[in-house]
């Protein structure tokens, strides 16, 4: 497994081992979590596809997450968000590599909806640098030189959200929305499917990192919702919340639970897959958790 241990870089800045939660903005200054008086971290396990290479085109481990949400999958050009928490190494800034997720039909335009990591800008090639890439597979892709306020030069647990409100395709990092692409005329046609977590079939080109908390919204969560909400486990009856996986199962299971609690939800079941057994995901206890509050 990835080791995690010697704290959490958060936004850049690194915080002391599991309990040091600075830097979570309106999440709370939470100092020691779980210490007397302060915020108890609830981020339990995590899932990790440590079979996967890193920056490794095509491949042969194929470990990733599937989970067939049917109706309740935002698709056309409905609105949406999708978010989660992952763990990122210097070696994993690499564009067109590891692939974090996603949904959809790739190769026909506005098909598709997910997210890999961004190309240096000077060279136009796949290279460690800190950006991302959200695309749509047409109107919108963003190999981002934006600012991400993060350094690529530490592993560290980010928070990623992406929004869809028919017509603005917004990207956080940490709760801040760092890029925007806006297109009135443009809309989305997004396909139904399984939704991928680390690769992209049929290339699996996979993330070898970590994810914890996702979570998939059948609205367009604002920019306010995000911030407050990003750093902190949900109870699971939010409006518009369509699938939540903790990723809290035990080591060994095959599966992790949908924790939507709104009666009359249809549980999806996300489902480990790889090219053979012993190279599914796995859940994990991280040495240093992700930084997820108590609600």
């Amino acid at each position: 497994m990835l080791g995690v241990g010697g704290g959490i870089a958060l936004g850049g800045a690194a915080s002391g081992g599991s309990g040091g939660l600075g830097g979570l903005g309106n999440a709370g200054n939470a100092g020691a979590a779980g210490s007397a008086g302060g915020p108890k971290n609830c981020a339990g396990n995590a899932i990790s596809l440590a079979s996967n290479g890193t920056g490794t085109a095509s491949d042969a481990a194929r470990a990733r997450v599937e989970i067939d949400l049917q109706s309740d999958l935002p698709v056309g050009n409905a609105p949406r968000t999708i978010e989660f928490w992952l763990y990122v190494k210097p070696s994993d800034w690499l564009g067109e590599k590891n692939e974090i997720y996603v949904y959809g039909s790739p190769g026909t335009t506005n098909t598709a909806f997910g997210l890999d990591f961004g190309t240096n800008a000077v060279t136009g090639m796949p290279d460690n640098h800190a950006t991302l890439n959200p695309y749509t597979n047409g109107s919108f892709t963003v190999d981002s030189q934006n600012d991400l306020g993060v350094s690529s030069a530490n592993s560290q647990w980010l928070h990623v959200a992406m929004s869809w409100d028919g017509s603005s395709f917004r990207t956080y990092v940490n709760g801040d929305a760092k890029i925007v692409k806006t297109d009135g005329s443009a809309l989305l046609a997004t396909t139904s499917s399984a939704l991928t977590l680390g690769c992209n079939p049929p290339i699996f080109n996979c993330f070898n990192g970590y994810f914890d908390e996702l979570r998939v919204w059948n609205v367009a969560r604002t920019a306010v919702d995000i911030k407050a909400n990003y750093a902190r486990s949900l109870a699971g009856n939010e409006a518009g919340l369509v699938g939540y996986w903790k990723f809290d199962e035990a080591p060994g299971a095959t599966s992790a639970k949908d924790s939507v609690s709104i009666p009359g939800h249809t549980m999806h079941v996300a489902a480990l897959q790889a090219a053979t057994t012993a190279q599914q995901p796995a859940f994990i206890t991280p040495d240093a958790p992700a930084p997820i509050l108590c609600p």
